[in-house]
């Protein structure tokens, strides 16, 4: 389901690479500027230089040089943690989604997994219904 709600949500894909290199993106998430920079913000929140990932630096790295929009937020050195929260989807296919998302963080393993859900009878719920079934 994750990769029908977005390709980059697909295993094998870097949805933080995505985020701030794929034009799709920018379409997908209407509200862009305030993903990315929750995204960022996340991102300084949960790592920890001494022990991160060396794929992980290679991506940060990597976004400075090629993101205008992630060098600037990095730079910002802005850290919150956000667990939870509300986005909005612009999907191609079904539409506009509200959605809500729960974060979880599973540092040994190095995982970042993230449940998307919309309210139960609402639109967003079918519209996630109809793609489940595409």
């Amino acid at each position: 389901m994750a990769g029908l709600l977005c390709p980059f949500f697909a295993v094998g894909h870097n949805p933080l690479r995505a985020a701030f290199l794929e034009p799709e993106m920018r379409s997908l998430y209407p509200q862009w500027d305030d993903m990315t920079a929750k995204t960022v913000s996340g991102l300084r929140a949960m790592l920890d230089v001494d022990d991160a990932d060396p794929e992980l630096l290679e991506t940060i790295g990597e976004l400075t040089v090629a993101s205008e929009r992630f060098g600037l937020l990095w730079t910002r050195r802005e850290v919150r943690r956000r667990d939870t929260g509300h986005t909005r989807l612009n999907h191609p296919l079904v539409g506009e989604l509200d959605l809500h998302y729960e974060k979880m963080v599973r540092p040994q393993a190095r995982q970042l997994i993230v449940v998307y859900y919309a309210d139960q009878g609402s639109t967003s719920a079918e519209r996630l219904a109809l793609l489940s079934s595409l």
